[in-house]
């Protein structure tokens, strides 16, 4: 299954390596070439890295009809047993079983979020280790301005 977030993330990866592919050889550019294949490079290499996370990460998923089917297959039950039972305190008894069934349910329920959150929280812990790559990228351009600045007699 893939996920339309990751999806996002790869494709704006992919669009900064084929910038970083498309400048790098225009001519006023040529001083910093090799910074700039660096941050093609990399960015291809983030595109991949999120890309893998689509195959290494399964996204759990709440089966909402089974939830639904469940639901109605209980109170249907339930509601025949009602119907059918006279005495008041069987009747009780019943309805405690199925807000014990009830509560169970969600329980499940809330399992599958946690597990849910789990996930998200994997790939947010892997978009932040990019965002951290490339506020380095950022500093890595910056160090190469200085540099050519200073080659430039600019500096």
């Amino acid at each position: 299954m893939t996920n339309k977030h990751l999806n996002l993330i790869v494709n704006l990866e992919n669009t900064l390596g084929n910038f970083y592919l498309k400048i790098k050889n225009l001519a006023r550019l040529a001083g910093a070439r090799e910074v700039l294949e660096f941050m093609e490079v990399h960015s291809f290499e983030h595109a991949n890295i999120i890309g893998q996370l689509n195959t290494n990460l399964q996204q759990p998923v709440l089966h909402e009809s089974a939830v639904i089917n469940f639901q109605h297959n209980l109170t249907k039950s339930v509601f025949n047993k009602v119907t059918n039972e006279k005495d008041i305190l069987s009747l009780l008894n019943v309805l405690a079983e199925s807000e014990e069934s009830v509560g169970k349910l969600y329980m499940g329920i809330s399992g599958i979020f946690i597990k849910i959150s789990n996930y998200y929280r994997a790939i947010a812990a892997e978009i932040e280790n990019i965002a951290k790559e490339e506020f380095n990228h950022r500093d890595l351009l910056l160090k190469d301005k200085a540099r050519l600045a200073q080659k430039l007699g600019k500096g």
